[in-house]
């Protein structure tokens, strides 16, 4: 849902402090003008360009945007007969509501809309006082799409009084309870709680927000396991040009019949930008993370993943223009890994890892429709050396197309001791730069108009490192995941769709299938397998704009299988992951008069799936129903 609460003066102080007139009421073809509505926008003594003017019908709910030209003229060639709600609104100036009947498609019509001037001093006030009468004559959908066209926040950011110090901030609150059936093991109860607060302290935008999530087994089998997650960030910016944004997160899980050896997972970030001079712009980024367990399976582990790490990643970049028509950018990245010795303690021998890794990436527009991209990318680990060069080229094809292609492949490295481990969240990690030896892309995408876009990509990676790839960035799914070795192969299809389906629904399908491997997996008790992975991704994002409800439905498919190699007496070992996720909102603000923005969600999944201390895949169907509310004020 949009965030439209109060930096609308939006269209708050609407019909009271705007004033508009209609003439032409029932005027006839070629006495003024062909059939339409037209106008003019203006403020006391001038004509006010680029100014959004909206016609809303009050009947089916469909809105029509048009912008003014240089003498504040616009106009609507194609309005049906019905009943309108037409709103004009530039940013400081208070926004004005006129209500227009048509009487024909063929009727010619006319408007005079002034706009008055915000007085910076009382802005603050007007946000507070006439949001919720403007809300009365203004549908919420409607400020929504009046909030995205003017790029307008939740709050007015004028500065205000003394003792007045939260009237800058808005606030958003959600809490969700519910329980999880693990199959016949019975249920368990989990809680989730986020806040929200953004606002401007002087000339600093500050946004903080926290999320806390508890899971209590209950009367679960001994298998179940309880935990808690929390996460905290803080961005401040100020006047665009500097940006500091500092993140915290703590999971913790414990398994009531092994206490001693809980997961967890404590990961600080800071990370720093710096606009230098008017060209470039300078980046920088520490990292601290300390796990114990969290991405060891348990019955499913290659030799690799390691029982307790801590590392260090430190990275700063710079980045520059050359004229008009380049880029170029150099980067540093020190990184170091300490392990701890588990109870098993099968790492116990080997020392920590460091690397350093440096970069460079660059573009460069050679025709008005081609950029080509090219990088250099090198790692120095201890001792060891490798070097990976970058290119890509991306072509404009008419109005509508796009085609792109890159590439990237190791083309020397120097024998290492130890394989390195990544761990990789695949909603966002781009695995061409985390632990390919070689990666290769091309995609083709076609726009039609500012919402309707189709592309088409096709991946093919070859990895370099130990990875464990996430599904899910929570602390409960996190066995929702699989593992790729040092060899195997991984070509991947991803498909994404936007479409407005009508003029008050839009929506997004995204899809990824991959299959592949092909490495040697090396377990924990020193016997080798071949790795075979596949998994498939799949979602459906769909907003009903006219009774302001979302539904998200999503599917995940993952597998791996892992082949004994050679004549050997071990059976083939398999994991396979399932979960069918559909998620649903709904604002009340369009159903009741409230005071904030209210708005009901309910959380459903299913899946199936493996288990924590279980060595093999689980048939059991896992359910968990959550539901809540949230608010923004």
């Amino acid at each position: 849902m949009e965030n439209i609460r109060k930096t609308v003066p939006l269209l708050l102080a609407i019909a009271l402090l705007g004033s508009g007139s209609v003439r032409g009421e029932g005027r006839q073809t070629g006495v003024e003008g062909q059939p339409g509505v037209e106008g003019r926008v203006h403020g006391r003594t001038a004509p006010i360009a680029s100014a959004g003017v909206y016609a809303y019908e009050l009947a089916d709910l469909s809105l029509r945007k048009v912008k003014t030209d240089a003498q504040g003229n616009f106009r609507f060639s194609d309005l049906p007969a019905g009943l309108y709600k037409v709103i004009a609104h530039k940013s400081g100036f208070l926004p004005v509501v006129v209500e227009l009947t048509r009487t024909s498609a063929q009727t010619y019509q006319r408007l005079e809309l002034e706009l008055a001037a915000r007085s910076p001093s009382k802005a603050s006030g007007l946000a507070r006082d006439d949001f919720w009468a403007l809300r009365a004559q203004v549908p919420s959908d409607v400020l929504r799409s009046i909030q995205m066209d003017q790029d307008l926040r939740l709050t007015s950011f004028e500065p205000v009084a003394a003792g007045d110090s939260l009237a800058n901030f808005h606030t958003h609150m959600e809490a969700m309870t519910g329980v999880a059936q693990a199959g016949s093991a019975g249920d368990g109860q989990m809680a989730d709680g986020r806040l929200g607060i953004a606002g401007k302290v002087g000339p600093v935008q500050v946004d903080i927000s926290g999320r806390f999530t508890q899971f209590n087994p209950g009367n679960l089998a001994p298998s179940g396991a309880g935990g808690q997650a929390r996460a905290l960030s803080l961005s401040l910016e100020a006047g665009g040009s500097s940006r500091l944004h500092l993140t915290s997160l703590n999971n913790r899980l414990v398994n009531p019949n092994d206490e001693s050896a809980p997961v967890d997972l404590e990961h600080y970030q800071v990370s720093w930008t710096q606009d230098v001079g008017q060209n470039g712009r300078s980046d920088f980024a520490a990292v601290y993370t300390t796990e114990s367990n969290y991405h060891r399976l348990g019955w499913l582990d290659p030799v690799d993943i390691p029982e307790a790490s801590t590392t260090w990643r430190v990275e700063g970049a710079y980045t520059t223009s050359l004229g008009d028509r380049s880029t170029l950018q150099t980067g540093l990245r020190y990184r170091e890994r300490q392990f701890g010795l588990g109870a098993r303690g099968h790492r116990a021998e080997e020392p920590g890892q460091s690397s350093v890794d440096l970069f460079s990436r660059g573009g460069l527009q050679v025709r008005p429709a081609i950029l080509v991209e090219y990088g250099l990318y090198s790692t120095l680990s201890d001792g060891s050396l490798s070097l990976t060069p970058q290119g890509g080229v991306v072509f404009q094809l008419g109005q509508n197309w796009q085609a792109a292609a890159s590439a990237s492949r190791r083309v020397y490295q120097d024998p290492v001791r130890y394989p390195d481990f990544l761990p990789a969240l695949y909603e966002e990690g781009d695995l061409c730069e985390q632990g390919s030896e070689a990666c290769y892309q091309v995609r083709l995408t076609r726009k039609l108009g500012d919402e309707n876009e189709v592309s088409l990509s096709a991946l093919h990676r070859t990895v370099g490192e130990t990875l464990r790839l996430y599904f899910s960035d929570q602390l409960m799914d996190r066995l929702e995941s699989l593992y790729l070795v040092r060899g195997d192969e991984l070509p991947e299809l991803q498909f994404t769709v936007t479409r407005r389906l009508s003029p008050q629904v839009l929506t997004t399908l995204q899809s990824s299938v991959a299959s592949g491997g092909g490495g040697t997996f090396v377990s924990a008790g020193q016997q080798p397998y071949e790795n075979r992975v596949r998994y498939m991704v799949t979602s459906l994002d769909t907003h009903f704009q006219s009774t302001s409800t979302g539904v998200f439905v999503a599917f995940h498919q993952l597998q791996q299988d892992l082949e004994p190699i050679g004549f050997s007496p071990l059976r083939k070992a398999s994991l396979e992951h399932e979960r069918l996720r559909l998620m649903l909102s709904q604002d009340l603000n369009i159903l009741l008069d409230l005071a904030a923005q209210w708005a009901v969600q309910l959380n459903m999944e299913l899946s199936r799936g493996p288990e924590q201390s279980s060595s093999q895949d689980a048939d059991d169907v896992h359910r968990r129903f959550m539901g809540g509310i949230a608010v923004k004020f």
